[in-house]
């Protein structure tokens, strides 16, 4: 834009221009067009940029609240397993389930044995003071 602005003064003074730097004097005002138009392109461009990023950050922290609220789950489901097991290590708990009394239903010895080794090894001891 400089140099074009450089011809028109030189046009204006009267210097003689060569046939290329006349053709571009004449397209002085398409130049600047286009140049503004540029500008703007690079605006909106910018713009939508700004926008694509937030819209990213948005959809990452969404998807990390959905990870922990998933995690969050897996870990109550555990933690409940966790506790229905620990109730088999109660012998008031493996009497209910021995003769199928008090809403138990009734599971033969091998079978409470098998649920009551695999709580002893699944469910770390709680110490109850802490």
């Amino acid at each position: 834009q400089l140099k074009l602005e450089d011809y028109k003064d030189r046009l204006k003074k009267g210097e003689a221009l060569n046939q290329d730097q006349l053709e571009a004097v004449e397209k002085y005002d398409e130049v600047v067009h286009n140049l503004e138009f540029a500008k703007e392109l690079q605006k909106t461009f910018s713009g939508l940029s700004q926008d694509l990023l937030k819209a990213q950050r948005k959809a990452q922290r969404r998807e990390s609240l959905l990870k922990l609220e998933a995690e969050k789950k897996k870990l109550r489901t555990i933690l409940q397993v966790q506790y229905v097991l620990q109730n088999f290590t109660q012998d008031h708990v493996q009497k209910d389930f021995k003769g199928g009394v008090n809403g138990a239903i009734y599971l033969p010895s091998k079978e409470l044995d098998y649920l009551i080794k695999f709580a002893k090894l699944t469910c770390p001891e709680r110490n109850e003071n802490l």
